[in-house]
């Protein structure tokens, strides 16, 4: 039946048209939608660093799945933010969120989750690594550099993964271990950006290769007047001539084969520490793995600054120590600075023992390459994430990001997650919700404090049971060694 007008029959109610929203009004729905469409918790909390619109814009996929890659994502970092937590925690916690959205709850199976983060695709974790470093870039300020440079520190480390067939055939265990008792080693050779205490890049390798072949593949994440602070290991004729070459500076530890032919009287005297010295190039490269090509196009020669100075060794005793630079202006970089320079090199262990020991992700408990490569990336990323939190809580204060406390962070994000919980739209109050959140991190400043000596040592002994010296198939029990009793 058609419908017509009261005052003029006949014509259609139609030709009245509707009333114009404000664009602002559709983008507010469109947010509102979005945020109604992430975990409401680490979704809201992190909405400043990655808006939904963006996470909704970079998961594409043509399939409505019950674990959509933002969901998935998230889920995913809350288990590392926990402890390194079950996929069981974070399929618990996927099944809340769906109750509280008062949608068809998933099953509890956890298949289904771990099929979704095999499926979490590069694409996605791409925007979202550039959109945090991003929000971390336009977070730094004048005193957070040296003398104008950018400070970055390279080391390596090792994780250790699922014993696996597949793990052992890509990275294989320590040569000293029997089959089947050892687990496979991945070497990660990293590079942390010290401005911001962000772990910029990282190359995987197995944990047989030198960390001086990452740093060569590692050469084009640094930019043009930026400092590479790296430990004698990378110390290399093609390695520092190679970075000179990009307008890269470095300060290194004199490698140990150079530092026993040192001769301190050769080269032109710079002050009673330092000297300028000229290197040639060596008939042949090192282990970094250059190209034949690259090597040719080396000088061959190069000009380096040696500086002596004191430092601690790793039995906790002063030694003389040699250092080599390319910062070859004494007047305008002092040599006790370099010295200085040279121990900020330090924090990438202390970064490596947060990420590892604190994140709890010493193994990684994945059956596959691929997916140890992927669980690197989003140890990475959620690293990345607190340290863009931690970067946004000192913005304008005289704070560096590294008397921060990485575990108190950690405390502080885990406790007030839970308060972000509904305030999907409600930006009022999640704004001051995320003020609070920020001073509270601000709170948790270390005191330094100098020449403390804390050794790595444990006070509970372990338990005393039998060590696994063949696969557990062969092993046979002994019930007098150790003291130790089977479990009946």
């Amino acid at each position: 039946m058609k419908s017509t007008t009261p005052f003029l029959p006949g014509i259609s109610p139609k030709y009245e048209g509707r009333s114009r929203r404000c664009q602002l009004d559709v983008i507010r729905k469109f947010r509102d939608k979005l945020l109604s469409k992430s975990i409401s918790d680490l979704g809201v909390l992190f909405a400043e660093i990655l808006p939904p619109e963006l996470l909704s814009q970079a998961g594409k996929e043509i399939r409505r799945r019950v674990f959509p890659e933002d969901i998935t994502f998230w889920a995913w970092v809350s288990q590392l933010l926990e402890g390194n937590s079950s996929c069981a925690n974070a399929l618990t916690l996927i099944q809340g969120w769906y109750s509280d959205a008062d949608l068809p709850v998933p099953s509890f199976d956890t298949s289904s989750y771990c099929r979704a983060r095999r499926r979490l695709s590069d694409e996605f974790l791409n925007v979202v690594a550039s959109r945090t470093k991003e929000y971390a870039q336009t977070r730094v300020e004048p005193h957070h550099l040296w003398y104008g440079h950018r400070l970055k520190a390279i080391d390596g480390t090792t994780v250790k993964l699922m014993d696996t067939v597949k793990n052992q055939a890509e990275f294989p265990q320590p040569s000293g271990q029997k089959p089947g008792c050892g687990f496979p080693v991945m070497g990660i050779v990293g590079v942390l950006d010290l401005a911001t205490g962000r772990l910029e890049d990282y190359v995987i390798a197995k944990g047989r290769d030198h960390d001086a072949k990452g740093l060569y593949r590692l050469c084009g994440q640094f930019n043009p007047g930026d400092i590479v602070i790296a430990d004698r290991a990378f110390c290399g004729y093609e390695l520092i001539a190679k970075l000179l070459g990009n307008d890269v500076h470095s300060v290194m530890r004199l490698h140990q084969m150079r530092e026993k032919k040192l001769d301190w009287r050769k080269g032109k005297k710079l002050d009673p520490d330092s000297r300028l010295v000229t290197w040639s190039k060596p008939p042949k490269p090192g282990k970094s793995g250059i190209t034949e090509r690259e090597w040719k196009a080396l000088p061959e020669t190069m000009q380096v600054r040696l500086v002596r100075t004191r430092g601690i060794g790793r039995d906790g005793k002063p030694r003389t120590m040699y250092l080599v630079t390319t910062l070859l202006e004494a007047n305008e970089y002092p040599t006790d600075e370099i010295g200085m320079l040279y121990a900020e090199r330090w924090k990438i262990e202390v970064k490596f023992r947060d990420i590892k020991t604190t994140m709890k992700v010493e193994m990684f408990r994945v059956q596959s390459p691929a997916m140890a490569r992927k669980m690197m990336r989003m140890v990475q990323l959620a690293y990345n994430l607190i340290k863009a939190i931690q970067m946004e809580a000192i913005r304008g204060e005289a704070v560096l990001i590294d008397e921060l406390g990485f575990k108190g962070s950690m405390d502080v994000l885990n406790e007030f997650r839970s308060r972000f919980r509904g305030l999907q739209t409600k930006p009022r109050k999640a704004r001051e919700k995320r003020i609070e959140f920020e001073c509270r991190v601000l709170e948790r400043i270390l005191r330094i404090r100098p020449n403390r000596r804390e050794p790595r040592a444990v006070k509970t002994r372990p338990k005393p049971y039998q060590y696994l010296s063949a696969p557990r198939r062969e092993f046979i029990e002994i019930q007098h060694r150790s003291n130790y009793r089977s479990v009946a």
